[in-house]
């Protein structure tokens, strides 16, 4: 699987447009385009910045393996991208940046989240 493809996946999966990615990285949204579609490659500092984002190794979004072993995240576009360690992981570096009333925010969401969870659940 090619690097433009592997970053498609991730920002599709993760709900991010070609936009927003490019925001964060500070390039143009035909710059990830191109990434996706053309061959284009990143460099170092924004290779490194899109593995922090997506929370994946650089060697994964180059190869699609991860530690030497493939990765089957990307084999499925409704599969599991990350492990539970990883969202949770993630969840936390991006919750202690937010502003208390935003967290505060956040943990309301999360327990409307937990209440269409619990409506989704089959019954017992």
């Amino acid at each position: 699987m090619s690097f433009g493809s592997i970053l498609k996946e991730l920002r599709k999966a993760n709900h991010i447009t070609q936009g927003e990615l490019a925001e964060f990285l500070k390039v143009s949204r035909p710059t990830i385009a191109g990434y996706e579609t053309k061959d284009k490659q990143p460099d170092f500092e924004k290779l490194i910045k899109l593995s922090e984002f997506f929370n994946v190794s650089i060697d994964y979004l180059i190869t699609g393996d991860s530690f030497g072993k493939s990765n089957p995240n990307l084999t499925e576009t409704n599969q599991k991208i990350y492990s539970d360690y990883e969202l949770e992981h993630s969840l936390m570096r991006q919750f202690i940046k937010l502003s208390y009333e935003s967290r505060v925010d956040l943990i309301e969401l999360a327990k409307v989240l937990q209440l269409r969870d619990k409506m989704h659940e089959p019954n017992l």
